[in-house]
């Protein structure tokens, strides 16, 4: 790629700025990017459930504390929140033959759970790769705002979209 890649990993937030780019593989775990194009900031949550149950310190789990994170820090960094555009990724359906529906669902109910935010935060969603049974690799490149999604096979492979 020729510039720096940030990996973002489960339950995290990463920022990024100038040419470094973003990076992350999802399961029924959802990846949101917000988007700042004119200051060229990004910021990736790697969200791992819908919301927080317990006493947990880890802000980038879940959406209800990841999300507003992500954006009070894209804030901090001189982003306004009407200028953010957002993706969305990943929420895939990774145990399609388990009988426990709430981990056949947890992909949706991931994606349901961030739409929700953002609609409240009136933060425009510009971009949405969810569902399936497959996990994806993203690789976010800060600078164009183009977003490069690998969906991974049974074997560990992918195919670049």
């Amino acid at each position: 790629m020729g510039n720096d890649v940030q990996l973002v990993k489960m339950a995290e937030i990463g920022v990024a700025e100038n040419s470094t780019h973003l990076k992350t593989t999802l399961g029924s775990c959802v990846g949101l990017i917000l988007h700042d194009p004119k200051r060229s900031i990004s910021g990736l949550a790697h969200i791992v459930l819908p919301r927080k149950m317990r006493a947990d310190g880890a802000v980038g789990k879940y959406a209800d504390t990841a999300v507003p994170a992500l954006l009070s820090e894209m804030v901090r960094r001189g982003s306004s929140p009407s200028e953010l555009k957002a993706y969305l990724t990943g929420g895939a359906r990774m145990f399609p033959f388990s009988g426990d529906r709430r981990l056949t669902s947890i992909g949706h109910l991931n994606v349901e759970a961030v739409k929700t935010i953002l609609e409240e935060l009136r933060i425009r969603l510009t971009f949405v790769d969810t569902g399936g049974e497959l996990g994806r690799t993203i690789v976010f490149k800060n600078l164009t705002g183009e977003i490069l999604v690998t969906t991974l096979n049974r074997t560990g492979d992918g195919e670049k979209r």
